[in-house]
């Protein structure tokens, strides 16, 4: 539900399956530290794809635009660039032995 809230722009909605969704991987590891997964989980949820950016489609249509929903093709193109880059980075850091469980 929180990938899925985050792809549509709903990032406020997307909070509480966050916060819920990090509980149940901190049951899985010891507490004083990230494990993996819930370091790859940011990544995932703070840089996401957003297929339909609404909040920002309702602010420029709150705001005049002509065409609220003009930039969506570039938005799209920059998230996925983002979270790319945030993958191959947590990937990169995983694979250090400073940072191995």
């Amino acid at each position: 539900m929180n990938i899925s809230a985050n792809m549509l722009g709903l990032g406020n909605a997307a909070t509480p399956f966050g916060i819920k969704a990090m509980e149940y991987l901190q049951e899985l590891n010891r507490k004083e530290s990230a494990s993996n997964a819930m370091c790859r989980f940011l990544v995932i949820n703070t840089a996401s794809i957003q297929l339909i950016p609404a909040v920002v489609i309702g602010l420029r249509a709150s705001l005049g635009a002509q065409n609220p929903a003009d930039f969506v093709i570039v938005s799209i193109f920059s998230t996925a660039t983002a979270l790319t880059a945030g993958l191959i980075f947590n990937n990169f850091i995983e694979k250090m032995s400073i940072f191995r469980e």
